[in-house]
């Protein structure tokens, strides 16, 4: 009885409700302060949570600029992913901006602001329903591109991983992501797996990624009758923990995250659980197919995955009409 109550409380805290009230103080000093600015959107995000969950976050910041005609300027600072000082913006670290104009100072004073909640941004409630697909990934790629010794480092795992256009890609998200998706056996994965291989005999190799290591291992074991590689993933979780809250150093869980995001996305297709990782492979390219094992969670229908989900589902009823 106990464990039921508590367990209905931990939902009560994650729900977005909850989320959106508890920030509401901060959400209306923050857009009064942006107001300040003007033609500029100046923020620093300072989240604790998954890496993609701040990419969520940039996302809906570009979204908000388009729409109010606003030049954005993101930087991200300590948190899981930088240092305690707030010394070193990672984001830029890790991501080019494309835009020359969009990352040069004005003359005049800018006031930024700091976030740590998407919810005190107040734009999933306004803006999730309509992002689509396509439209989201040229949305982020017209601002963003991963730094250039991201890039070399991808293509470099490419040649090495033989992950190409005929690599059918696989992610099996674990540890926490039981909160916000139903589970799927693992059997049952690798079947779905054999499936999407028969459908589609122009892929012939395997490129697995997960945060589980007993995962990848069961993987292997599995009958496939293809060449499998394994992602080179150098942090794995701790028991139930997410590799973010496992103790690592942040810019480095950041780097690979980004990294197995788009050695996915180069794949030719891709077969994977929900997760905002391997949902990102579709913004970096929209070209991507992608099978989703079982959708997210209603309390947490997110996008990228929520869309996908969305799509899968209409694909699957325009065949069957």
């Amino acid at each position: 009885m106990l464990r039921r109550v508590v367990e209905r409380v931990r939902q009560f805290r994650r729900s977005e409700g909850f989320k959106h009230s508890l920030a509401t103080p901060v959400r209306f000093s923050l857009h009064a302060r942006q107001r300040l600015n003007r033609s500029v959107f100046a923020i620093e995000i300072r989240e604790t949570s998954g890496f993609f969950s701040v990419m969520q976050m940039v996302l809906f910041i570009l979204v908000h600029c388009e729409e109010k005609r606003l030049t954005p300027q993101v930087s991200a600072r300590g948190g899981l992913y930088g240092d305690a000082e707030g010394r070193i913006d990672w984001f830029a670290a890790l991501f080019e901006n494309v835009r020359a104009s969009a990352g040069a100072m004005p003359p005049r004073r800018v006031r930024t602001s700091v976030v740590r909640d998407l919810e005190q941004l107040g734009f999933r409630r306004r803006y999730e329903s309509a992002l689509r697909l396509r439209s989201a990934s040229e949305l982020f790629n017209s601002y963003y591109r991963p730094a250039g010794s991201i890039r070399e480092e991808v293509a470099a795992a490419c040649a090495t991983l033989d992950i190409s256009a005929s690599t059918l890609g696989v992610h099996f998200r674990g540890t926490d992501k039981k909160f916000e998706a139903f589970l799927v056996a693992w059997s049952d994965f690798c079947r779905l797996v054999e499936q999407t291989l028969a459908l589609n005999p122009h892929l012939t190799n395997l490129y697995v990624s997960s945060d589980e290591q007993a995962f990848i291992d069961f993987f292997l074991a599995w009958p496939f009758k293809r060449p499998i590689s394994v992602a080179p993933a150098q942090l794995l979780s701790k028991g139930d923990a997410a590799i973010h809250f496992s103790g690592y150093p942040g810019l480095a869980i950041g780097r690979e995250a980004l990294v197995s995001s788009l050695l996915l996305a180069r794949c030719g297709h891709l077969v994977k659980t929900p997760s905002y990782l391997s949902a990102w492979s579709k913004i970096f390219n929209p070209d991507l197919p992608i099978t989703l094992a079982v959708p997210p969670r209603p309390d947490a229908f997110w996008f990228p995955d929520s869309q996908i989900w969305i799509e899968q589902e209409q694909a699957v009823g325009g065949k069957a009409a």
